[in-house]
């Protein structure tokens, strides 16, 4: 054996066999002595609802072209095969290793995957109140300022590891799980090797906010077409919730292109749109600070300049008492509810979901499944990954943040 794999997962949930699925994955090599030798860390599309935000910290738009586990499956292998393995609370993470492989085809022939666990081993190096990561590294010192994230808690975990191994002399009480390792007959089939492709925690680039707009101007004929409608259609639905996610910046390059809209098109029907946000912003005579903050980040969204805004605010409040305006967020962007519409929700939210559904009863709604005759979903997360976003994308209902969902509901009286 050539030394230790740590390794370390944060997931969609708990039950792998319920699946749920790994969102981020962490490998750091310990030798015998307890050197640090070398780490790695990324994000992965768990192709589905990336689970609760506010314990892991990871978002659907966080994920978005992160490489699938499928991909990494060799390279997961390589760090594994042939090493002891170790984690914090060893069973959790290697049930999920376990299950992600068999995913891929990867056959395990015997399970568990044998492997070293430091939380188990904690009481006899470490006096501490709790056998948690934290609570461990905090007794002796270690410090962990990514707490909750793979590549932090590995780091950590390696740590630990060191440790209990300069406590021991080197010569660790887990003797059994060390021949288990050395015995565990891993797969020589790995599957097909695609490029190395990390997505660290935080490395995904800002990209300029109208550079999605640039790819309308790259992917334009020269011949233009003033088809306007359609695509402002689109584009109602897209800002429905003040956001356009990047599945929404797809449809509305590939509207524009197909409709043949060149850019001056594509900004004149966009600074439309945001007059008519600026002039319902001001319906009542005065722009609050968080409808100013909402219309700054529609302007940034829809390509435009702050210069833009000032123009749009300036027309907005020599009109703002012209008859017609209304303050209805839904009637703004041509979408009405009415009671009996289904809607459904999506995502692990800052209100529980049940609350959500008692609320959309009040006001009349049905929540539900998606299905063709649902009017709206609501997800944590307008970028997400989960099954009924896929299916209501499909279908071409939209897709909106809890707080649009909130402003609608108010508007509805619920």
């Amino acid at each position: 054996m050539t030394g230790y794999t740590v390794i370390d997962v944060e997931t969609t949930g708990l039950v792998p066999e319920r699946h749920d699925r790994i969102v981020e994955f962490a490998v750091t090599y310990v030798s015998h002595e307890g050197q640090i030798q070398d780490r790695w860390s990324t994000l992965i599309d768990p192709g589905r609802d990336v689970g609760p935000t506010r314990i892991h910290g990871i978002t659907a738009s966080d994920v978005l072209g992160a490489p699938t586990f499928a991909e990494l499956a060799p390279y997961v292998m390589r760090s594994i095969a042939g090493r002891v393995l170790v984690a914090h609370n060893a069973s959790f993470d290697l049930r999920f290793l376990a299950a992600e492989l068999g995913r891929v085809g990867i056959s395990l022939s015997q399970l568990p995957i044998a492997g070293v666990c430091t939380m188990r081993w904690a009481p006899s190096f470490v006096t501490s109140p709790g056998r948690g990561l934290s609570d461990c590294c905090s007794a002796i010192g270690i410090p962990n300022q990514r707490a909750h994230s793979a590549g932090g808690d590995a780091v950590a975990t390696a740590g630990l590891l060191s440790y209990y191994l300069d406590r021991c002399e080197f010569e660790p009480p887990w003797r059994p799980e060390l021949s288990s390792a050395r015995a565990y007959p891993w797969p020589t089939d790995w599957g097909m090797w695609s490029e190395f492709r990390l997505q660290p925690r935080g490395s995904v680039s800002q990209h300029r906010p109208d550079e999605w707009l640039a790819r309308i101007i790259s992917l334009m004929p020269r011949a233009a077409s003033p088809q306007v409608d359609a695509y402002l259609a689109v584009l109602e639905m897209a800002m429905l919730d003040g956001f356009l996610s990047e599945s929404e910046k797809d449809d509305l390059v590939h509207t524009a292109t197909s409709l043949r809209l060149n850019r001056g098109q594509v900004l004149d029907v966009h600074a439309g749109y945001l007059l008519t946000m600026a002039r319902v912003a001001w319906h009542d005579g005065v722009v609050t600070d968080d409808e100013h903050a909402e219309l700054v980040q529609a302007t940034r969204m829809l390509g435009l300049s702050p210069a833009d805004l000032d123009t749009a605010l300036a027309d907005a409040e020599r009109s703002h008492h012209d008859a017609g305006m209304t303050d209805a967020l839904m009637q703004m962007v041509g979408l009405t509810l009415n009671p009996g519409d289904r809607i459904a929700f999506t995502g692990e939210m800052k209100r529980e979901r049940s609350e959500w559904e008692a609320l959309a009863r009040r006001a009349g709604l049905v929540p539900g499944g998606v299905a063709r005759a649902t009017r709206l979903v609501v997800a944590a997360d307008p970028n997400s990954l989960s099954g009924k976003a896929a299916k209501a994308r499909a279908y071409g209902i939209p897709v909106i943040t809890e707080d649009a969902f909130a402003k609608i509901l108010g508007s509805l009286g619920g």
